[in-house]
């Protein structure tokens, strides 16, 4: 190897190097993307698949939600004279399908995400609970603090 490559070589080492420390350097300046959640909630898009609701008084029963799911979170359940689905969210991988191929827009999905359940059981629900909005229960905020002598600890805001 001649000495113009190998200092050439080495050259280009130092640059590829030096470009990185350059980026690295910019990246500090920038303004962060961590959102402190709860306390500051993000806002979602319009197309956010949050969870699903039913608008039991259009829908015709057709099944085709149901037969599209391929996670089968969508079972048809018997209301009186009809059927109409109910769903599983334990299941549920929020695609969208059934809302797309719903030909009379029963089904649509609201900008809510944040439903906790005690049991598995309470993640099942009949049309007539999966046609409600989804529940959230409004709890009072807490902020954590760290404490030296007592470790962490949690105040009200």
């Amino acid at each position: 190897m001649k000495p113009k490559d190998r200092r050439a070589g080495k050259l280009l080492g130092l640059t590829g190097h030096m470009q990185a420390i350059r980026s690295g350097i910019e990246h500090i300046f920038k303004p962060r993307m961590t959102v402190l959640y709860p306390e500051v909630l993000q806002d979602l898009g319009p197309n956010y698949r949050g969870m699903l609701k039913l608008r039991i008084d259009i829908c015709i029963s057709c099944t085709l939600c149901a037969r599209i799911c391929p996670s089968n979170a969508l079972k048809m359940v018997k209301v009186d004279v009809r059927k109409y689905p109910g769903i599983t969210y334990q299941r549920c991988i929020f695609c969208g399908f059934c809302v797309d191929i719903c030909p009379v827009d029963a089904l649509e999905m609201s900008g809510s995400h944040d439903a906790a359940c005690y049991t598995l059981g309470e993640q099942v629900l009949k049309p007539e609970d999966f046609s409600k909005d989804p529940v959230i229960e409004d709890k009072p905020r807490v902020k954590p603090l760290f404490d030296e002598k007592r470790g962490l600890r949690y105040e009200s805001c």
